[in-house]
């Protein structure tokens, strides 16, 4: 086994904070900070965890453009290691957004030519990913199949999209071994009212479901019971990237083979630190030093 092998297309983020409010049409206002960023996603659980001293692997996409060179040069900054190109293209692939980060929360406007795992085929994401002691499940159950019987452990994570069912994740969800949906993801896909109701209908689909539950922390089902687990402590500035770091928080404890608790625990520290400085990648933390 080798570490934490992760497949995810790069996001670019200019984050705009510290402005008094959404400027009208025809108007220009200023911002006191601005930053741009590598931005969220998978990427931040590699990059993260490299620098806590866990082997790790990165598949990602680049072109010959300008955004994927503004991207590498952002992978330098961060100090990502093992890092493998799989496009050969000539389009754009890395992801750019546009953050507007409130004290409260954030609006974010994103461009995406959506070129990322999907164009590859279950030999080379296979190929990849085999071999590794963590990585984010593929939308390919075959995939995932081989992989669990490989001893691989996996993580999945949905994001939020009208007119999604249950339905479109059983496949996956069979063979994740950890899925980590927030409330509002996990009630609509189990057409229920409650976190609670929520975990116990994806309990019949998926090893170990973790609901987010926001400044709550989050909730899932061990030995048979509900159990809570507070949300970190933090005094938070931006929460761009807070459900990243969260991941690899969780992805963290799995490595280092800990019970569901405990990698939840670490979840919830690396969530809430991260929201201590603008983007994903500026607030400084090390889960070594939060382990028991």
């Amino acid at each position: 086994m080798n570490g934490v092998a992760v497949i995810s297309q790069l996001t670019i983020d200019c984050i705009y904070a510290d402005f008094p409010r959404f400027p009208e049409k025809g108007e220009e206002l200023y911002a006191k900070h601005f930053e741009m960023t590598l931005g969220g996603g998978a990427c931040v659980t590699p990059i993260r965890l490299s620098k806590m001293g866990v082997p790790t692997r990165f598949g990602t996409f680049f072109g010959e453009d300008m955004l994927s060179a503004t991207a590498r040069m952002l992978l330098d900054k961060y100090g990502a290691t093992n890092v493998h190109n799989f496009y050969k293209g000539d389009k754009s692939p890395v992801i750019f957004s546009t953050i507007y980060s409130y004290p409260d929360d954030r609006g974010i406007l994103t461009y995406d030519s959506g070129i990322g795992e999907d164009s590859l085929s279950d030999d080379e994401i296979y190929d990849f990913l085999k071999g590794a002691d963590v990585c984010f499940a593929p939308q390919r159950p075959e995939i995932l199949k081989k992989l669990q019987a490989d001893g691989t452990k996996t993580v999945y994570d949905v994001h939020w999209e009208e007119g999604q069912t249950l339905d479109d994740h059983k496949a996956v969800l069979r063979y994740a071994d950890m899925f980590t949906p927030n409330d509002k993801e996990a009630m609509f896909l189990t057409n229920t009212d409650t976190p609670e109701d929520a975990l116990r209908v994806l309990c019949e689909y998926t090893k170990q479901p973790i609901v987010k539950i926001g400044k709550k922390g989050c909730c899932t089902i061990i030995d048979g019971e509900i159990q809570y687990f507070p949300a970190g402590e933090a005094t938070p500035i931006d929460k761009t990237g807070a459900g990243d770091n969260f991941l690899a928080g969780l992805v963290f404890g799995m490595y280092h083979k800990l019970p569901v608790g405990e990698c939840i625990r670490l979840a919830n520290i690396a969530g809430a630190l991260s929201t201590e400085a603008h983007g994903c990648f500026s607030a400084k933390y090390d889960l070594n030093d939060y382990l028991r």
